[in-house]
């Protein structure tokens, strides 16, 4: 019943909100994927040794943590949808060079600067929509709702 309660408190919010629940689903669907798999990749395509490959690894998610400290006052400055748009479109391009490339200077330019920026710009701040397009008797349930579909992704 407190779940029905909680979706039925989400009725009539905008569009956007579904669609930060999308951009979340999606984002973490690739993170966690690639997250899987790219110790692997580091190793099979590009002869790295797993401790090679495990240094790369902690250095691009210690990079998103570091750069998204400093993305704040960049998100500040230009908005959030701005802030959204642009770093989605940075994090694909990051991708699709990870995915071209057979360069090791360009797959760690992209995986220690371009993916981690395009990272911090983009998806944290989808919670500030779910703040923004929620109301308060809604906004617990709909923040539990964003971490449901970022587990859900895993999956």
């Amino acid at each position: 019943k407190k779940v029905v309660r909680g979706f039925e408190s989400l009725r009539g919010s905008p569009p956007e909100l579904y669609k930060a629940y999308a951009l979340k689903f999606l984002d973490s669907y690739s993170y966690f994927s690639f997250s899987i798999i790219f110790t692997l990749f580091l190793s099979d395509d590009f002869g790295f040794s797993d401790i090679q490959a495990g240094i790369v690894y902690g250095a691009w998610g210690a990079l998103i943590a570091i750069y998204g400290l400093l993305a704040g006052v960049v998100v500040d400055n230009i908005g959030v949808a701005k802030s959204l748009r642009i770093g989605s479109l940075v994090s694909l391009l990051a991708r699709v060079c990870i995915f071209v490339t057979t360069s090791s200077k360009v797959l760690l330019f992209q995986m220690l600067v371009t993916l981690p920026i395009g990272n911090s710009l983009g998806i944290p701040v989808l919670t500030t929509g779910i703040r923004r397009y929620t109301r308060e008797s809604s906004r617990g349930f709909a923040f539990g709702l964003f971490y449901v579909v970022m587990n859900v992704a895993v999956l």
